[in-house]
Order: C-alpha cells, then sequence, then structure tokens
C-alpha cells in the first residue's frame, strides 16, 4: 500500500489486498514492508470471516517471512486490525490507532480484540475497545504497540532491508517461538525453545553466521 490519503480496507479494495498478500506467500520475499502513511481503515461495515478465512490480517499474521507496517496517519478499525498483525510496527508523530466498532454496535473480526490485548495489554485493550478512545503516537510507543520515529518510512524501509538480509530460518524460529510460546506454559515454552534451537543447530546458515563470525564479516545467508 502506496503512501498517500487514509487508505480504505472495505470491499473490493480488501479482496485485492488479499489477494496480494496471497501471492506473494505463494513465493515470498525474504521481508514484507507494509506501508499505510497516510492512514487506513475501512469506511464501510465489514462482514465477518470465520476463522480467518480469507482474512487480511490472519494472512499477514500468518505470513512466511517477517513483516514490518508503518503508517503517519489514522489507523481505523480494519485498518488497526491490519497493522496489528504485523511483526513490527513502526510509526511517525501523526499516527494513531482506534476502534470505534463498539460504539456502532459492532465487535472488531480481524482478530482486533485478541492482537490488542496481547500487544498492548488489557487495561489499553479495554479502553480502546470498549470506550472507544483514539490512541495518539506516544501512546502507542508508550505501550509498547509501535516505535515511534521522526521519519517513519525511511526507518521501516531500512528495517525491511535488515531483516531481509537476516537469516530466513532462524527468523521463522523466533517468530514461532513467540507466537506459539505465549500461549504455553513457560515450561513447555522452553522445551519449544530447545527443540526449535536443535533444528536450527542443523542449517547450512547457523554454520555461516559461526564462520562469519570468526572471519569477521557479515553473514551471506541463503535460507538452508
Amino acid at each position: 500500500m502506496a503512501p498517500g490519503p487514509l487508505a480504505d480496507l472495505g470491499g473490493a479494495s480488501c479482496g485485492r489486498l488479499v489477494a496480494e498478500l496471497e501471492e506473494h506467500a505463494a513465493d515470498p520475499p525474504r521481508a514484507l514492508l507494509v506501508r499505510a502513511l497516510g492512514g487506513i481503515g475501512s469506511v464501510e461495515a465489514r462482514v465477518a470471516t470465520p476463522q480467518g478465512l480469507r482474512d487480511p490480517a490472519a494472512l499477514l499474521a500468518g505470513f512466511p517471512a517477517p513483516t514490518v507496517a508503518v503508517w503517519n496517519g489514522p489507523a481505523i478499525g480494519a485498518g488497526a486490525e491490519l497493522l496489528l498483525a504485523a511483526d513490527v510496527r513502526v510509526i511517525g508523530p501523526g499516527a494513531s490507532m482506534a476502534f470505534p466498532e463498539v460504539g456502532a454496535g459492532e465487535l472488531p473480526c480481524w482478530g482486533g480484540t485478541q492482537r490488542l490485548t496481547r500487544a498492548g495489554g488489557v487495561a489499553l485493550a479495554l479502553r480502546m475497545l470498549v470506550i472507544g478512545d483514539a490512541v495518539d503516537a506516544v501512546i502507542l510507543e508508550r505501550s509498547g504497540l509501535a516505535l515511534l520515529v521522526d521519519d517513519p518510512g525511511a526507518h521501516a524501509e531500512e528495517l525491511a532491508t535488515r531483516l531481509a538480509a537476516g537469516a530466513p530460518r532462524a527468523q521463522a524460529a523466533a517468530r514461532d517461538a513467540v507466537q506459539r510460546g505465549r500461549d504455553l506454559t513457560l515450561a513447555d515454552a522452553l522445551r519449544l525453545e530447545s527443540d526449535l534451537n536443535l533444528l536450527i543447530s542443523t542449517t547450512r546458515d547457523r554454520a555461516e553466521g559461526i564462520a562469519a563470525f570468526f572471519e569477521k564479516r557479515p553473514p551471506r545467508f541463503t535460507g538452508e
């Protein structure tokens, strides 16, 4: 999504986003950057998608490569849900986030109630979802929901470039450990981490990382 006025996630534009995410997921890049610098939202009612089927936020959350979302305007309703599904979020001073659904007798239906609670905490989620308060860039950063910078577009591009140069299998394992581990007991989560470490230790990228360290050079990861 290119920078500009508030990007609309309703109707046909949502379908195009789903198709684009599915296309990229079939042949994934090393990192995915979602840009909505002018803001993003939905100006019309959405139809709930049972079990996340053809849900763009679910597609972004399950994307097979690291994801970065950047915005510097309002993220409203569907737009907020989509951006919350990214691994890393970068914002500018003009960014905000709001969930107006309850005020209209509705409920977020792309995972917003759960992702907001897990990322920002129960108190902030209740304030935004039940009361309907919009929060500004400062609160978004203080709550840990996003990284606030003066030039969010440039910073997000630099971050995506760094991610694209990383070790894909180690990145995937780290994402898996975080996403699955948060729903496990500590003991089970630590076993998951141990199992993932065992798998990563057999990869060529792990050997390349060790070699690069001793040879004092940047690693050249291939995803093998």
